[in-house]
């Protein structure tokens, strides 16, 4: 960041607007910054929950569970559940995080409980359970 607050310094000394509007009109540094701060989201997460992928596909029916690509750590869905795994519920805050839209974390919350087959709230009462001995149990 402070890199590039330096090249847009640079840039608006030496009067080069039409280069500072073109760098400020980017997206490419907020893409970057929101890449980077997802995967150390994951990276953390599952440090703390190393068996979550697996616990959480045992909720799942066998042919409706998740196969991650190689260089993937979480999803999108299981990284909505890890948010609610660590205690945030609330769909406005998780879309506000992930940035999407509320219905896109309702359709995924809706479509992981009809996976599961059980209500909305055991569902979600199991994934809070995930990394406890009690889940183990269930």
């Amino acid at each position: 960041m402070e890199d590039y607050r330096k090249s847009l310094y640079k840039k608006a000394s030496s009067k080069q607007t039409e280069e500072l509007f073109k760098m400020l009109r980017s997206t490419t540094l907020v893409e970057n910054e929101l890449e980077e701060l997802y995967a150390n989201f994951d990276t953390i997460f599952l440090n703390l929950y190393p068996d979550f992928v697996k616990e959480f596909n045992s909720l799942l029916a066998s042919d409706e569970q998740i196969v991650l690509k190689p260089s993937e750590l979480l999803t999108t869905e299981l990284r909505i559940f890890a948010l609610v795994r660590l205690g945030i519920t609330d769909s406005v805050k998780i879309a506000s995080f992930l940035r999407y839209s509320l219905s896109t974390i309702y359709n995924y919350r809706t479509r992981a409980r009809s996976k599961a087959g059980v209500s909305r709230d055991e569902f979600e009462k199991r994934v809070m359970r995930i990394g406890n001995t009690a889940f183990r149990n269930d």
